[in-house]
């Protein structure tokens, strides 16, 4: 889900059918043309941060409220469909976005595809925590400190101050499940 995708027209729509108040009355409230509420709420339109402050006010709430269940849930399914195509390719290495679904997240998750003899690419950002785990395959992970051979079934946890890459230097393909800690 993108911000464009945000519907906030359904939780105003929410609100006003829970008070049992009509466009109308809403509008005589906020001073909103009722048009325009309509437009909103089938999200025709986007409010703008004045609006729904008025809105809000209206019904008692904060303007939190209509954000909070959007931007901020606390389970969000990441599907499947946001995966079927690379959202990056390196040196040949396709990387697919897991989390292209949450918006504001803290954390990044992405399937890194290593055909054979491809890398090295970097593991980043080196200013974050990150995690990587072999999903299929052997990957060479290498930092300033020592190479690793990484099989299938092996994590590895790199502090934001490691400098890594990675690289498959078998006949296989390779998948790397990566993830890292974003700063809003």
């Amino acid at each position: 889900m993108d911000l464009s995708e945000v519907n906030i027209g359904a939780k105003i729509r929410w609100y006003r059918k829970r008070k049992n108040i009509s466009l109308a009355q809403l509008s005589a409230v906020t001073g909103i043309a009722a048009s325009n509420l309509s437009s909103i709420e089938l999200n025709k339109t986007s409010p703008t941060l004045n609006t729904l402050a008025r809105i809000a006010d209206a019904f008692g709430v904060r303007i939190g409220e209509f954000l909070n269940g959007i931007l901020y849930k606390k389970v969000v399914i990441c599907e499947r469909n946001h995966r079927t195509l690379p959202q990056r390719q390196k040196d040949n290495v396709e990387e697919y976005l897991l989390t292209a679904d949450v918006i504001l997240n803290r954390i990044e998750a992405k399937i890194l595809i290593f055909p054979p003899n491809t890398g090295p690419i970097p593991v980043s950002p080196e200013n974050s925590d990150r995690f990587a785990f072999v999903l299929k395959g052997t990957l060479l992970l290498i930092t300033d400190e020592d190479d690793i051979q990484l099989t299938e079934g092996q994590g590895v946890y790199l502090a934001p101050d490691s400098a890594a890459s990675v690289e498959n230097r078998g006949k296989t393909t390779a998948r790397m499940l990566m993830t890292h800690t974003r700063t809003l």
